[in-house]
């Protein structure tokens, strides 16, 4: 889940700190949630957690991606980033990553959807905490085909 403080949808983008509007509606148009934020009751003004109000888990991790985002970071690590987008929200996030790669911003994503791996260039697969393979993306994505069981029912090798 995506943590948000109290405070408004700017703040949060702006990690609380001293917000530069024009830094805070960059960072929502890369995370494609400006249009999004302009619709909700006060845009970017409104607060997080305001009466009557609440933001869906997609919203919520759009705006955290835009808060990732903000003030052009070299470094940006998400995790899970496409837990519970739909999908315009997992649009959004694949145009944000390419635009990273576009800056050279390295970008270490923590995922179990593979549509996201189609995007980065190493791989590293990790289980019970250490490291099991690493390598550029479609080598590492061969082997863990490989190394996957036939589906039940489907025709594996024969015996005669």
């Amino acid at each position: 889940t995506i943590e948000l403080f109290p405070g408004t949808v700017a703040e949060n983008i702006a990690r609380m700190g001293t917000s530069d509007p024009m830094k805070v509606v960059e960072a929502a148009t890369l995370a494609g949630v400006h249009d999004m934020i302009l619709h909700l009751p006060a845009g970017y003004d409104t607060p997080i957690y305001g009466p009557g109000f609440v933001l869906s888990g997609g919203q919520r991790q759009r705006i955290g991606l835009a808060r990732a985002l903000y003030d052009n970071p070299r470094i940006v690590v998400l995790d899970e980033p496409n837990a519970n987008l739909d999908e315009e929200g997992d649009l959004s996030l694949l145009r944000a990553v390419q635009q990273l790669q576009k800056q050279q911003t390295t970008l270490v994503l923590v995922t179990h959807k593979l549509n996201i791996l189609n995007q980065v260039d190493t791989i590293m697969v990790l289980e019970n905490g250490e490291i099991r393979m690493v390598g550029p993306r479609q080598a590492v994505l061969e082997k863990l085909r490989a190394a996957q069981p036939p589906p039940p029912g489907s025709s594996g090798p024969q015996s005669a």
